[in-house]
């Protein structure tokens, strides 16, 4: 809700300062970020943001919800006319009221998917695809194909959720009729109506195409709904409540996304239309098929995978889900609950079609219009109690702080950053103070379209204030009932007031901070975090240079790579624990990623007891300051080897010297490809204790490695020593050229420099 509102806000806000709409400006500060939602689904937002030019944001919000609910009613009252065909109107009056009322929609408005209310273009679809099919008509084709698109602009999934089952059903129920006409009739319609919506967005499509910035994979598909949620009733009901006891599920993840209980009255209703009207069981099947697919990939029963024993494995049980994901752009759907509204539209028209069994039974024809009022009243008050989701619909506070709406009247803040920075809902809740201070924000509106570093997001919730001014940030908010929720609450506000001092504003929802002007810079700062499938540090450094990570590593028999901002750095073969550092070179300042991830990863499984994957423990990190200054300029040598930089210390503080290196390889290495490290005496003898020739294994074209080579001081006597590297090919020992001109490409080597040892 607080998203939507916020890009309600922004339209309304962007058309009266002359701004891009397509173009959230006050996103992802300072570069921005594309609002490819704003123009692909603009039924999500309309007419809310017309309401908001002349009405407070919390009614244009609340008007344009009810609405669409209204306008979702009356389509399929329209539609429950042309399908039933009663001579009264109560029975699609019913269909209406189921269908607005049904818990898939109640938990929508509860969940604020609003993109995924706008079905009423869908259900007039549905009646137009009728009225072509069997009548023709180039104008009922326009008309169809139009619905078509607009039912996509509410959200796109809908071609996958709603559209495209009920298409492909009708087809092929005409062409089992040997309807062929009807049949064609109705590709025309989804060809010219895909064709339509292709070209509306085209320019989104375009943009993604040509845009740089990096999208997250969808990853694995959510679970579906439970087998008895469409026969149990919600635990919040009152008149359900000591029978429908709450799950486990839906105390964690909530009703919304699931809720779809047919209901006693709806339920009776759907048996009596399709016991009694034949024409009704055609939306039985459209009704399963939708509900089969909402099951999702696996079975739950009682909110528990249902397994089976194959040859004594256990394994899950596949559903036709799984399937429909392997198919090419269809895998894009990854929320198998939405297929739900397809289901609430099937079971609403089947409640009509036995509402007018009802209507034309002798029961009732014998009853005078009173009486028949009086039913008709009980009967409503019944369907609707029936499928409430709560006693009392929950709401979220429009409240917004006095002090954060008078942020926008400073014209020192250049941009805010919310905390906690890795809680979607506080930063949907930032979005929304947003409407009221107006001012540019840290974080971008999503994480598959993020143009913002996650090392700079993770990184500035150290507060300090360096890091905080170097990246534009002049106020700080902590959303504290969100911290309270993760238990980050006593960590931030802890940092707060060391880093920040003493807030500007502090109530029990929010603790406003400005950042101090400090001239201190933070040379290095650093952060650890364990992934599901990998462990990350973010790493922050002033100026470009070395630095050395440490860590300790544990796994059992497993591959483990290293990069260092998606470059390859090294792979380790780990079993037990063992100790690892590595030098770090940073080229540039900035925030950087070094992760650390098993080879193969662990597979993604819908229930993970049933799979035992041992992935990579990291513990100890700890990241210090080699070097300040620039990396040396690259240095080529022949086949695609490049020394990228190195770092010779002038001293050590103990008997080790520690030569550091960073490799880059533009074509494939083997383990014919050797490097050595040379370290001549003043008579340009080898000196006693030069480390050994060593290679690298079989490395892939694109790699990158860093080493660092130790050298034992003690060994060597008084004097000035000559340092050198390069590389030769086994099995002749033949040495790769060295083809920039630096210091010792004459001998094919490259003279790192001179290290002194003093008595």
């Amino acid at each position: 809700m607080y998203e939507s509102a916020r890009h309600i806000w922004w339209y309304k806000t962007a058309l009266q300062s002359g701004e891009d709409v397509f173009h959230h400006s006050l996103l992802s500060y300072p570069e921005g970020l594309r609002a490819a939602e704003v123009w692909a689904s603009p039924l999500k937002f309309f007419p809310m943001w017309v309401f908001a030019y002349f009405a407070p944001l919390p009614l244009a919000y609340n008007a344009g919800l009810l609405l669409t609910l209204v306008l979702n009613g009356m389509s399929m009252y329209v539609l429950a006319r042309r399908q039933i065909a009663s001579q009264y109107h109560f029975p699609a009056f019913i269909a209406g009221l189921v269908f607005i009322v049904f818990p898939t929609m109640q938990g929508r408005v509860l969940d604020g998917d609003i993109g995924l209310l706008v079905q009423w273009p869908a259900l007039l679809f549905i009646l137009f695809l009728f009225e072509y099919a069997d009548h023709g008509g180039n104008q009922r084709l326009v008309i169809a194909a139009l619905m078509f698109m607009l039912a996509a602009l509410g959200q796109a999934g809908q071609v996958i959720y709603m559209l495209a089952p009920l298409a492909l059903l009708f087809v092929l129920a005409r062409a089992h009729r040997r309807d062929q006409l009807g049949a064609l009739r109705a590709m025309a319609i989804v060809a010219i109506g895909c064709a339509c919506l292709l070209l509306f967005l085209s320019p989104v499509l375009a943009d993604l195409i040509s845009s740089r910035q990096p999208v997250a994979p969808l990853g694995q598909a959510q679970r579906g709904i439970d087998l008895l949620d469409a026969i149990k009733p919600s635990h919040a009901n009152p008149f359900w409540a000591q029978f429908a006891p709450g799950s486990a599920r839906e105390s964690e993840v909530g009703t919304g996304a699931y809720a779809c209980y047919i209901g006693v009255i709806g339920g009776f209703l759907s048996l009596l239309g399709l016991l009694f009207r034949r024409e009704a069981r055609w939306y039985l099947l459209l009704g399963f098929v939708a509900w089969a697919l909402a099951l999702g990939p696996v079975l739950y029963v009682h909110d528990q995978v249902l397994v089976g024993s194959i040859g004594g494995y256990q394994a899950v049980v596949p559903l036709p889900f799984v399937l429909l994901t392997q198919l090419p752009l269809v895998r894009l759907a990854q929320a198998p609950a939405r297929f739900l509204f397809l289901f609430a539209a099937m079971v609403a028209l089947l409640a009509g079609f036995g509402t007018a069994v009802c209507c034309s039974s002798r029961l009732m024809q014998r009853r005078g219009r009173f009486a028949q009022f009086v039913i008709a009243l009980v009967l409503v008050v019944l369907l609707a109690e029936d499928y409430k989701l709560f006693a009392t619909f929950p709401s979220a506070s429009a409240d917004i702080p006095r002090a954060i709406h008078n942020l926008w009247r400073r014209r020192d803040i250049r941009a805010i950053y919310n905390l906690p920075h890795d809680d979607p809902q506080a930063f949907k809740q930032a979005l929304y103070l947003q409407t009221a201070h107006a001012k540019p924000l840290i974080a971008s509106l999503d994480a598959r379209l993020s143009t913002v570093d996650r090392a700079r997001l993770t990184l500035l919730a150290k507060l300090q204030p360096s890091l905080l001014q170097e990246a534009g940030v002049d106020i700080v908010i902590i959303n504290k009932s969100r911290a309270i929720e993760s238990g980050q609450l006593d960590l931030l506000h802890w940092r707060a007031r060391q880093e920040l001092g003493e807030p500007l504003y502090e109530d029990q929802r929010f603790a406003v901070y400005e950042t101090p002007d400090r001239s201190a810079r933070a040379p290095a700062v650093y952060a650890p975090l364990t992934e599901a499938q990998s462990h990350v540090t973010f790493i922050y450094k002033e100026q470009p240079g070395w630095l050395e990570f440490d860590a300790a590593l544990e796994a059992v028999n497993r591959r483990v790579h290293l990069s260092l901002n998606d470059t390859p750095l090294e792979t380790l073969d780990v079993n037990g624990r063992i100790l690892l550092s590595i030098p770090l070179p940073m080229a540039r300042r900035g925030y950087h990623t070094l992760r650390i991830s098993p080879d193969p990863p662990c597979p993604e499984r819908i229930d993970t007891s049933l799979l035992l994957c041992q992935g990579v423990t990291v513990e100890n990190v700890s990241v210090k300051v080699l070097s300040d200054g620039a990396i040396y300029d690259p240095i080529r040598i022949e086949d695609g080897i490049i020394l990228a930089g190195f770092l010779l210390p002038e001293a050590a503080a103990d008997d080790m010297i520690h030569i550091r290196f960073w490799w880059r390889f533009e074509a494939d290495r083997s383990e014919n490809d050797v490097r050595f490290v040379h370290v001549l005496d003043a008579n340009g003898r080898l000196a006693p204790g030069s480390p050994p020739d060593h290679h690298f294994g079989t490395m892939p074209a694109g790699s990158e490695l860093t080493e660092t080579v130790p050298l034992d001081k003690s060994l060597l006597e008084a004097g000035d020593y000559r340092v050198l590297t390069g590389w030769y090919a086994l099995p002749q020992a033949i040495r790769y050229d060295v083809l920039t001109d630096v210091e010792g490409a004459q001998d094919d080597t490259v003279v790192l420099g001179t290290i002194r040892i003093r008595e």
